[in-house]
């Protein structure tokens, strides 16, 4: 599917299906609807799902300032030049955050949370944010350090040549934004606020939003929270097999 032109800007989508409860996969920091390609194809065909590149990122145009509730907004201008019904959107980190704005800002759309990999409340390491702003050797050599804290130990070696690839042709400026944007986001006290069905799920090797984490936005939204073995931050790459049962028997709880 082409880019799709929005009040908020053209973002570029992946699509199959126009049945039932849509799904609405967003990215996380640094990253693109490409992520979702295992996820994908071990879903029934009959779930219809819309994969974005956030501005910026993959093949969408970048537009305007990058923060949470922007690229939130920009997910409901899709939402709304799709003219779909509400949607379940699932979001990997930072997408998991712009997923629990969209549920406080605009829960008419929302019909339930997928959220891997996140939390209410965001923290990026401050030597991260330094070194994403440093001279170039400097962002590189902290490109590496984040790649190994994407996956667990047990990984496929070819997913962190991939990740290093993609952030490194990433415009530094949107990489760093991102991450600033994460660094922000906090919306612990609003939890109370949000009333859709959730389902999250954590690797136990996650390192950026450790199990504590994913534990407290389970318990802050109401629902159990999942946890994946000898998995790190990158589920839909690391076990998509595990993912995708998840996903398809809370699927079921909703129909």
């Amino acid at each position: 599917m082409p880019l799709v032109t929005t009040t908020a800007g053209d973002l570029f989508v992946m699509r199959r299906g126009t049945n039932g409860v849509p799904l609405i996969f967003v990215h996380g920091a640094g990253g693109s609807g490409r992520h979702w390609g295992r996820l994908f194809a071990l879903l029934p065909p009959t779930v219809q799902f819309i994969a974005v590149d956030l501005p910026g990122h993959g093949r969408s145009p970048l537009a305007g300032p990058i923060t949470i509730e922007r690229y939130a907004a920009q997910i409901a201008a899709l939402h709304q030049a799709l003219a779909l019904p509400p949607a379940l959107i699932i979001g990997h980190s930072m997408g998991g955050a712009i997923a629990l704005q969209l549920a406080i800002t605009t829960p008419q759309i929302v019909a339930g949370l997928g959220l891997f990999g996140s939390a209410a409340r965001l923290r990026v390491a401050p030597a991260l944010l330094d070194g994403l702003a440093g001279d170039e050797a400097t962002r590189q050599a902290t490109i590496t350090t984040l790649v190994t804290w994407l996956f667990s130990p047990a990984a496929d070696p070819t997913l962190f040549a991939e990740a290093r690839a993609e952030y490194a042709a990433l415009d530094p400026a949107i990489l760093l934004a991102d991450f600033q944007a994460c660094d922000g986001f906090d919306v612990r006290n609003r939890l109370g606020d949000i009333h859709c069905p959730a389902l999250v799920i954590t690797g136990s090797d996650d390192r950026l939003t450790p199990p504590k984490l994913g534990a407290e936005l389970a318990s802050g939204l109401g629902v159990p929270h999942h946890l994946l073995a000898n998995v790190g931050h990158m589920p839909m790459l690391e076990a998509p097999d595990q993912l995708s049962e998840l996903l398809r028997e809370w699927l079921t709880t909703l129909a």
